[in-house]
């Protein structure tokens, strides 16, 4: 979350149609929603009644009443259901991905929104493409091993957090579709990896990474001094930093790294008055992952990360002077910054928020960590981690030291003070930091902070921000299908005609997004 110090700021003109979003009452007519760049993000509307034993079913005939939309032949064989989701109030959103030759597209996904075989919507992106081979010519070993000499990831240097596992995906280059392995490769060492490594099935070239560690510039006492309460668990006469009290199949739980890079160790106390100074890191890491947690079951009753009680795991102590913080796929993870810019990682709710958001939305939306939606992926992190702190829209600030020459990382109600851009016409194009994921947040982020002042509150914004990720949101969605994604999300929560959606519509439109 540190700041990215972009040199160039391109002026990007905007092509704008302005479409009313009716959902929830299904409109009377089709509407098809395009990006600033004309491509299709959305069709809503009276799609019609389509017939089907399994939402899967009939999300596949809904596509067909879309095809000539978004420009395939036909559903059968070009699609397959991936899950399916019944929100509060009986709508399924189904969720399908392109397909080749059976083998998955990368970042090409559908979302069926039907209810009752009503369908009101579809979202998503699609583009033809001739793909290269139908089969591979190497072993998924050979690409596996491919990956780990891309990312210098050795038995020596670290340690994995994760399994190896190489998946035949589809990467769309141009207008092909390249036959690829896609490696997820995520491990601690002294530089931590978590990355997507896409080997060509056929020659074993690196066709294209994307790094997504995200880079960032009893009782007890925390980083600040402040005293908390926190849930510690007896064991054999030692307490440890793990919290069985929430409703989770999983624990709490907090550890010890020791300024190291790859072992970890448990974090303990013989009286459970965790009151030294190496313990704070731990105390606020312990205290504020069970702050988020309870947020989300309170507030838009999700059981934990996955939405079915997994663990939350904190990594205290990371390697020495260490400046970031980062979730890697498994866990949390936190350096205790060099003490001159920046001070422990874990000492800000709003980092914790942040970051364990980023789980959140992997397994929702999973939006891809570069360009507009890598950009809206750290936004959306930023959004819940200010409406679960609650009381200011700057990012960071608490973990933040003078010598780093800013009062935070960012301003969700000013991102113009830290360099960002407030507008799509101030859009910054540029290949640094995956297309400038961290910069460009300013966007999104500024639209957020209109719409929860706008309605004088917070947790309705976040939890309309959350149900457009969980449901109207593919890996792919750019700044205008997530106006889209919002409005219909508002809409299904508190209806088009109410003044929530008028005032989401006027957010986004106030930073050119449309």
């Amino acid at each position: 979350m540190n700041k990215k110090l972009v040199t160039t700021l391109v002026m990007s003109s905007l092509v704008a149609s302005a479409f009313a979003i009716h959902a929830g009452a299904a409109p009377a007519d089709k509407q098809v929603l395009k990006s600033e760049n004309g491509k299709v993000h959305n069709v809503v509307g009276n799609l019609g009644k389509v017939s089907g034993s399994t939402a899967e079913e009939r999300a596949l005939n809904a596509l067909d009443r879309v095809k000539a939309d978004f420009g395939f032949a036909k559903a059968a064989g070009s699609f397959k259901a991936k899950e399916s989701h019944v929100d509060e109030l009986g709508t399924a959103h189904t969720k399908l991905n392109n397909v080749i030759n059976g083998i998955d597209v990368f970042g090409q996904q559908m979302i069926v929104h039907e209810k009752n075989g009503d369908v009101a919507g579809v979202t998503g992106t699609y583009q033809a493409l001739v793909p290269n081979a139908a089969k591979a010519s190497i072993e998924s070993i050979v690409a596996i091993d491919k990956a780990l000499a891309e990312t210098g990831v050795s038995e020596t240097t670290h340690t994995l957090t994760g399994a190896l596992d190489a998946q035949l995906t589809y990467l769309p280059v141009g207008d092909k579709a390249v036959l690829t392995y896609k490696v997820s490769v995520n491990a601690l060492g002294d530089t931590p990896v978590r990355s997507d490594v896409f080997v060509n099935a056929v020659d074993g070239s690196i066709v294209k990474t994307i790094d997504k560690v995200e880079h960032v510039v009893g009782t007890g006492i925390g980083v600040k001094g402040d005293i908390k309460s926190i849930n510690t668990t007896l064991r054999s006469g030692a307490y440890y930093l793990e919290d069985t009290t929430k409703p989770m199949t999983g624990m709490i739980r907090t550890r010890d790294m020791k300024n190291k890079t790859m072992l970890i160790y448990a974090m303990t106390d013989a009286d459970n008055k965790w009151d030294t100074t190496y313990q704070r890191a731990a105390v606020d890491a312990h205290y504020y992952a069970g702050q988020v947690y309870d947020w989300y079951k309170n507030n838009v009753n999700r059981n934990s990360i996955d939405d079915k009680g997994m663990s939350i795991e904190s990594l205290v102590h990371y390697s020495k002077n260490y400046n970031n913080a980062f979730w890697d796929g498994a866990e949390m993870v936190y350096g205790d910054g060099d003490q001159v810019n920046f001070t422990y990682f874990s000492g800000a709710v709003d980092v914790i928020g942040h970051e364990l958001t980023h789980g959140v939305t992997e397994k929702t939306s999973n939006l891809v960590y570069q360009g507009q939606s890598g950009a809206l992926n750290e936004s959306w992190s930023d959004a819940m981690g200010a409406v679960i702190e609650g009381n200011n829209w700057l990012m960071g600030e608490d973990i933040v030291l003078p010598a780093y020459g800013y009062s935070a990382f960012r301003s969700m109600q000013d991102p113009t003070i830290f360099g960002d851009p407030d507008h799509m016409s101030k859009y910054v194009n540029t290949t640094s930091d995956n297309g400038g994921v961290h910069t460009n947040s300013g966007i999104p982020n500024k639209a957020f902070y209109n719409f929860a002042t706008a309605i004088g509150s917070r947790a309705i914004a976040g939890k309309v921000w959350y149900t457009a990720d969980r449901d109207y949101m593919t890996s792919t969605t750019n700044f205008s299908g997530a106006r889209a994604a919002t409005l219909q999300a508002v809409a299904a929560l508190y209806g088009s005609t109410s003044s929530y959606y008028s005032a989401l519509q006027t957010a986004w439109s106030d930073v050119g997004v449309n």
